[in-house]
């Protein structure tokens, strides 16, 4: 309504010079300038802090007691975190770097045929954990090649490494 407002004040000014000069354009700006807000369009505006009655709290356990409290989803999905992840918004090195913050000196730890913890968390977040009930897991060992072959991207130190303990394993 207002944009329809200023383009016919624009055109109704631009019709009464006929000559059309760019003095004649400045004039028009400046008398359809008045009628607009000195600051562009808002497009979001957070008027509340849905955290404030937690305020006493650490951000973590603020958004966790908020969970409880509202019975909400304060973060991601997993599914929207792996579509971010895939469309490169969310940044492998951004992962590396928050979790190396994340674990400080524990991520070096060894985490059995996994490597380091660091090594672990980031192949967690690199792959979905497929959950399932023993009958789909049954399934899925008898019909697909789950334990005769290691996915594309795994190592071929991991594959030797994780191939020569479960040999060792199975002798005993």
């Amino acid at each position: 309504m207002i944009e329809t407002s200023m383009t016919n004040i624009a055109e109704n000014k631009c019709h009464s010079h006929s000559r059309g000069s760019s003095a004649d354009l400045q004039s028009v700006i400046e008398h359809v300038a008045h009628l607009l807000p000195t600051q562009g369009p808002i497009t979001s505006f957070v008027h509340h802090n849905t955290l404030h009655a937690f305020e006493e709290l650490p951000f973590e356990a603020a958004v966790k007691q908020a969970i409880a409290t509202f019975d909400c989803q304060p973060y991601f999905s997993e599914e929207r975190f792996r579509e971010l992840q895939s469309s490169g918004r969310i940044r492998r090195q951004d992962l590396r770097s928050v979790l190396m913050e994340d674990l400080g000196v524990r991520g070096d730890e060894l985490i059995g045929l996994f490597g380091t913890r660091f090594q672990l968390r980031l192949a967690m977040l690199d792959h979905p954990m497929r959950m399932a009930n023993s009958t789909e897991l049954r399934w899925l060992v008898a019909e697909t090649s789950a334990m005769r072959e290691f996915e594309r991207n795994v190592s071929s130190t991991l594959r030797e490494k994780m191939v020569s303990s479960t040999r060792q394993w199975a002798a005993l």
